[in-house]
């Protein structure tokens, strides 16, 4: 009897040895854990920052059987088939969590990462790349289960962690499960950005190159551009294939990395389409599908109507049946929640849908919907009406031409209904000697010296290309200067794919542009003349001295153009601009569509600048 008791006593020591795993995290400051983590050389070493036993740790990774370890289940994907999800026991889980603790104090994240990161989400991934003119989504396929234990350890044994051998194989051993990394443990997600770290740097190197933003959101990953054609040395249009196909020197670079890519999920797709970054449309504002307002809709409509019970067995109808965890009445209701959440998330905390939406919630459970956030939220809508919060913006150009064009185009837009309004303030009174390319390049270098509540946005001609260097950003379709100060080029006007150098009168219709005045005078293009002579090619009484120009340039002339009487019948760009000001008769009828893409960028920059 003696010997039972004293065995049972020992077992039970045992037994609390092995589940007394201290503290579920620690309680050490980031940079003693990264001190520490650097001083590692024994398995020893790992148990004591970890604060577990090394019998602890040995017994969570030789002793105790591995498929004992886990708890594997499905959970379905919404492009069809099911995800499988691997999660440790708890006695290991806290062991990865205190891991998890250590490897965020000696990793950085990398600026293009947005998953597993703090203060970063689908939608900051997704806000990076609104209202781009293309946007490029790929996948890598099969992403936790392509790193395995031995890159792990790898990572570990090289720069910049640097851990011996027996250390980088314990780390290992913690983090993988079956010769990979299991999707559901809590150090996968930072193990496999550590893992991607050089991947991320070379992509956007790449993107850097080619004029595109990089992002990454686990395996997601999303190249986009302003440009006014996707780099082709990225992705392109295949003609024999009839699909779009990643370049060789993307692919080389995905490759050599350990990856490959799920082909049936690249996407390359215009601003013409919907464009979609982790989910989230992005093409005007961001946005969830119409299918996921109309969902919730659904639910508390059924909610309300049919009562709880019958709400949840209509959801839960396309789930596995073995899959408990999802069904709790508690589980429905916060995931009702959770979508509704999502909503204000995405499209902001004043939307009226998300709005709706919580009323309604507050109507069905009180305690999911906190009066006070309805309150707030319905006074901040308030509050935004009656103040007429807009974003405002000073405008400058390179002259007061261009500004006439401007207003006038904005005006006609806003009748439209073709973009929505917000305040700007056009700088129209600079003096000549202040005006052209080089002086508002130096307005931006000086201005941008002190902070600004209200920015400042300069806007070039896209006709010299070594200013354009300085003052562009094709990658997001501007310049931040900093300090509230942005910058940009004239888009090219669909119209006028083939013109590289534009100024503000190309975004008009030849037929516009060849407008004569009641003194018969009217701009010129440079196709009209012949190159050499500088003739006129339909009116040969028609000369030009101003003949020096590229053969794919279009050139607006608005000076010395004369006739047999050598009268000049140029006429002049100021003039032009006046008459549509002015809606001087033939002169006001013009359509104004093509500025469209010049207010988009203003507004991209507002958006961008009072988001901070």
């Amino acid at each position: 009897m003696g010997n039972k008791l004293e065995y049972n006593a020992k077992y039970l020591a045992f037994l609390f040895l092995l589940t007394d795993m201290g503290t579920t995290s620690l309680d050490l400051p980031q940079e003693e854990l990264k001190k520490h983590f650097e001083q590692l050389k024994t398995r020893q070493d790992v148990a004591r920052l970890l604060q577990v036993s090394d019998y602890q740790l040995r017994y969570h990774l030789y002793i105790h059987p591995r498929d004992k370890a886990y708890t594997t289940f499905k959970i379905p994907k919404k492009s069809g088939g099911h995800r499988l999800i691997t999660t440790p026991q708890t006695s290991l889980k806290i062991i990865q969590h205190k891991l998890n603790q250590v490897l965020s104090s000696v990793y950085q994240v990398k600026p293009s990462v947005h998953g597993f990161a703090i203060q970063k989400s689908i939608v900051t991934n997704a806000k990076i790349h609104l209202k781009q003119r293309y946007i490029l989504n790929l996948e890598d396929q099969d992403f936790f289960p392509s790193i395995n234990f031995g890159r792990v350890r790898g990572l570990f044994i090289a720069k910049p962690y640097n851990c011996t051998q027996e250390v980088a194989t314990i780390l290992a051993q913690i983090c993988c499960y079956n010769n990979q990394l299991p999707q559901g443990a809590p150090t996968s997600p930072i193990i496999s950005n550590m893992i991607c770290a050089r991947l991320d740097s070379q992509l956007q190197k790449l993107a850097k190159k080619y004029r595109c933003i990089y992002t990454r959101y686990a395996d997601d990953i999303t190249f986009s551009t302003s440009r006014f054609k996707f780099p082709h040395r990225l992705a392109y249009f295949s003609q024999d294939s009839e699909t779009f196909v990643l370049a060789d020197e993307l692919i080389t670079v995905i490759k050599d990395n350990g990856f490959s890519v799920n082909l049936s999920k690249l996407r390359l797709q215009n601003r013409y389409q919907r464009q979609e970054v982790t989910g989230i449309i992005v093409n005007e504002k961001l946005n969830v599908k119409r299918k996921y307002i109309r969902q919730v809709r659904a639910i508390l409509h059924a909610w309300k109507k049919y009562g709880l019970e019958n709400a949840e067995a209509e959801f839960y109808k396309g789930f596995n049946e073995n899959n408990n965890n999802m069904k709790s009445r508690d589980c429905f209701r916060k995931m009702v929640q959770g979508k509704i959440n999502f909503i204000g998330l995405v499209r902001g905390d004043t939307d009226h849908i998300y709005l709706k939406f919580l009323k309604q919630l507050k109507v069905l459970v009180p305690d999911l919907a906190d009066d006070s956030k309805i309150n707030f939220i319905t006074s901040k809508l308030s509050e935004i009406k009656s103040s007429n919060n807009l974003h405002k913006a000073i405008i400058w150009t390179e002259g007061k031409t261009d500004i006439k064009h401007l207003k006038v185009a904005w005006k006609w837009l806003i009748n439209k209904k073709i973009v929505d309004y917000f305040d700007l303030d056009y700088k129209d009174d600079l003096e000549p000697d202040k005006q052209g390319s080089s002086q508002l390049f130096d307005v931006c270098k000086q201005f941008c010296k002190e902070k600004r509540n209200i920015p400042l946005i300069a806007i070039f001609d896209r006709d010299e290309p070594n200013i354009i260097k300085k003052i562009h950003d094709d990658s997001q379709g501007f310049k931040d200067w900093d300090n509230g100060v942005y910058s940009f080029a004239l888009p090219i006007p669909k119209h006028r794919q083939d013109v590289k150098e534009i100024c503000i009168e190309h975004y008009y219709q030849d037929s516009e542009i060849k407008r004569t005045d009641k003194k018969n005078k009217r701009l010129f293009l440079s196709n009209e003349f012949h190159r050499e002579s500088g003739r006129h090619l339909s009116k040969p009484q028609l000369t030009t001295t101003d003949n020096k120009f590229k053969s794919n340039q279009l050139k607006i002339i608005d000076g010395k153009v004369f006739d047999s009487d050598n009268n000049n019948v140029a006429l002049p760009k100021d003039d032009f601009a006046t008459y549509i000001y002015d809606k001087e008769e033939g002169f006001n009828d013009f359509d104004f569509t093509a500025f469209k893409e010049v207010f988009e960028i203003i507004e991209k920059i507002l958006n961008r600048h009072y988001s901070q």
